[in-house]
């Protein structure tokens, strides 16, 4: 196991990588953001629940328990009366509701104040009118109490107001007893100091009270319904759950809570899954108008009794002037049509699910999509990267839809997106600026590289200008001479090398002649040739005819030259020579090998034959050495062909050799009638055998004819 301290050092590395740290910095910002979360963020969320709910609506279908609204819309506002109606007439529409046998009325209205049309309040308003009228009227039963006998008839739960202050005013009220599990919730609860109830008389015929909660978030937008509010120390359930309660016969009532909130509200065997608030979110329809009975129906018995019997009956005020219109997920509704989906929900078991923990898998998923982003994702490949940053946002926003339309659970994945997203930006933008500083870097190298590349090959080709300059370079060399024939060439690789060539006169009878080929390569070998040829040259000058000596002073000179270049770094230095010279009067030649390649005779009428010549060692290899000479006889005709390994070392594009054989075979069907034209049958021939194959030393080629 690699050492802590080696474990950070790999860790500061990698997040050297470009963008790795600022796309860290912006995971964490957006981590931070999710934790504070701000209204942005918040609304960011819901609006990403309020789009599954529009792209995959609840579909309608009446529940077993049918819940239906009776409203009093502007049809019964226009033929019974502008609102509030006398409570008599109320009592005639509930006793109506009440006649087709509902489970429960739930009434959401709340009656404050006494009737304005109650016959006292008449006969307390009109102070002319005769003194029995009035006794008469004070004398006949309140509305109230009509009202409460109405409600008497079937299982009622009223509306409780909430109110921002206490009501010092107000009495008891009946509230139901619900059972507390698990720790306390009124910390997680909404909290009202006061609530508006109706009058004691009415109150006194319910069955339960049902608080009028359901504000909408702070874009105005309802999406969950509290089940459970606080007032005090009380805790009162709200209509849709004390509806349900009442409807299955006073089942008892609790509330679970976990030591992060609250996590359901249990009707008898009924658990419905709340958020951390003690709301739930319903999975809301679009508004529509099976679920609502005018009053004026109702009233005048032209309803059908058999939807309102054995169901959940909502009554509430529509008219124009007087609506409680809410926006939800799914469009405008009334307000008591949300109470109507909440209870449909519920029954259903449709109701949607945001478990206490779902913040926190939101927030893992957040930060394993950064950390793929920033880690994971191959950046230097940038088709591949994209595809990978599309699957990842896809999988976030259809996970989203699939646990909503499978699951009902409402998950956040727009926001780890939007951060993936971002991390994502974050670590192409600052890759895409490295790539482009390394290319600009890559095209400053380049031009440099190209620079240098130009001038050292406007170098070299000066120094082979200068190298190609030492050797002779005049065909024929010796005009006025009728007794020789001889003509050389040499032919560069692409790089300076070391071959040369030489010849000169010693005297009007004799002609000294060499072809050498230095070790290496470039400016050194060149350095080291042009070297070779002088120290060759002056030899000769000096010694005349004493070809021994010659080469052992060159030898000698060669030898120290070359310790020199390898104690500057130039490597190992060494020439091999093959020198010879010719009596020009009598074809006598004497030649010396110095690790060379011995020459070829051509003579007419035969065939090719390398002149076997005793030698010694390169020159420079050993620093004292006596060359031996080797004599031989030419006669008026013969031809020399020396040649450097250039010639015989040649490649195919198969990287095959020329070879010695080729070369013999190529000089016994050249014309030996001209040094120049067997010089260029070889090059024709070699020519052919090389091809397109690129030329890796230098050809160098010699040939003296000796006419007698």
């Amino acid at each position: 196991m690699a050492p802590p301290a080696s474990l950070a050092i790999s860790a500061l590395r990698r997040l050297r990588a470009p963008g790795r740290l600022a796309a860290l910095t912006v995971l964490g910002l957006t981590v931070a953001a999710r934790l504070a979360d701000p209204a942005p963020v918040e609304e960011l969320r819901l609006r990403g629940f309020d789009l599954e709910q529009q792209l995959a609506p609840r579909q309608y279908a009446v529940p077993q328990v049918p819940v239906r609204i009776v409203e009093i819309d502007e049809e019964a506002l226009q033929r019974f009366g502008q609102w509030p109606w006398p409570r008599t007439l109320v009592a005639r529409l509930i006793e109506s509701i009440a006649a087709a046998e509902p489970l429960v009325l739930g009434v959401d209205i709340v009656f404050a104040e006494p009737d304005r049309y109650a016959p006292a309040r008449i006969a307390a308003t009109l102070p002319d009118l005769p003194e029995p009228v009035a006794r008469a009227l004070a004398e006949l039963p309140s509305s109230e109490r009509a009202l409460a006998e109405a409600l008497r008839k079937v299982p009622t739960v009223l509306g409780v107001g909430l109110l921002d202050e206490a009501d010092a005013a107000s009495g008891p009220v009946r509230l139901s007893l619900v059972r507390e599990r698990g720790g306390d919730p009124r910390p997680f609860l909404k909290r009202y100091p006061g609530l508006l109830r109706s009058l004691p008389e009415i109150s006194a015929a319910e069955k339960g009270g049902g608080a009028l909660a359901g504000e909408p978030d702070p874009d105005g937008i309802v999406r969950r319904v509290p089940l459970m509010v606080a007032t005090q120390d009380r805790l009162i359930p709200t209509l849709a759950i004390e509806l349900l309660r009442v409807a299955a016969g006073g089942a008892p009532l609790a509330i679970v809570t976990q030591p992060r909130g609250i996590e359901s509200v249990q009707v008898g065997d009924i658990a419905v899954p709340t958020d951390r608030r003690g709301g739930a979110y319903p999975y809301f329809t679009p508004s529509l108008a099976e679920r609502y009975i005018s009053a004026a129906a109702v009233l005048d018995g032209s309803s059908d009794p058999a939807a309102l019997h054995d169901g959940i009956v909502l009554l509430g005020v529509t008219g124009l002037g007087l609506v409680d219109l809410k926006e939800t997920p799914t469009g405008l509704m009334q307000g008591i049509e949300v109470h109507a989906q909440m209870i449909e929900s519920i029954l259903g078991g449709a109701v949607l699910r945001r478990p206490i923990g779902m913040a926190t898998a939101e927030m893992a998923a957040l930060l394993l999509g950064g950390l793929l982003a920033i880690f994971l994702f191959p950046y230097d490949r940038p088709t591949l990267t994209g595809s990978a940053a599309l699957a990842l946002v896809g999988s976030y926003l259809l996970g989203e839809l699939a646990l909503f339309r499978w699951l009902g659970l409402l998950f956040d994945g727009a926001y780890p997106a939007l951060s993936s997203l971002a991390v994502f930006g974050t670590m192409l933008g600052a890759n895409l600026r490295a790539a482009q500083s390394a290319r600009r870097q890559l095209t400053a190298d380049l031009a440099r590289t190209r620079e240098a590349k130009a001038r050292l090959e406007g170098e070299l080709t000066a120094a082979r200008a200068i190298q190609m300059g030492l050797m002779p370079r005049r065909f024929p060399p010796f005009p006025d001479r009728a007794d020789l024939d001889l003509h050389a060439v040499i032919e560069p690789a692409r790089t300076i090398g070391g071959d040369l060539y030489d010849f000169v006169l010693i005297d009007r009878h004799r002609l000294f002649f060499a072809v050498a080929d230095v070790s290496g390569k470039g400016i050194p070998a060149a350095l080291f040739m042009a070297m070779t040829k002088e120290v060759l040259h002056a030899a000769i000058v000096r010694h005349g005819a004493a070809l021994d000596a010659a080469m052992a002073e060159a030898n000698a000179k060669v030898a120290a030259a070359g310790g020199d270049m390898l104690e500057e770094g130039a490597g190992i230095m060494f020439v091999t020579v093959l020198a010879g010279i010719l009596d020009l009067d009598t074809g006598e030649c004497r030649i010396v090998s110095a690790g060379h390649d011995s020459p070829v005779l051509l003579r007419p009428g035969q065939a090719p034959a390398q002149i076997v010549a005793d030698g010694g060692p390169p020159l420079g290899a050993l620093d004292d050495f006596a060359y031996p000479i080797s004599r031989h006889k030419l006669r008026p005709g013969d031809m020399l062909f020396l040649f450097t390994d250039g010639v015989t070392e040649a490649q195919d594009a198969g990287r095959a050799l020329y070879g010695a054989p080729r070369l013999r075979h190529a000089l016994a069907g050249s014309p030996t009638s001209s040094a120049q034209a067997a010089i260029e049958h070889v090059r024709a021939d070699l020519a052919t055998f090389v091809g397109n194959a690129e030329q890796a030393d230098d050809i160098t080629m010699l040939a003296l004819r000796w006419l007698g």
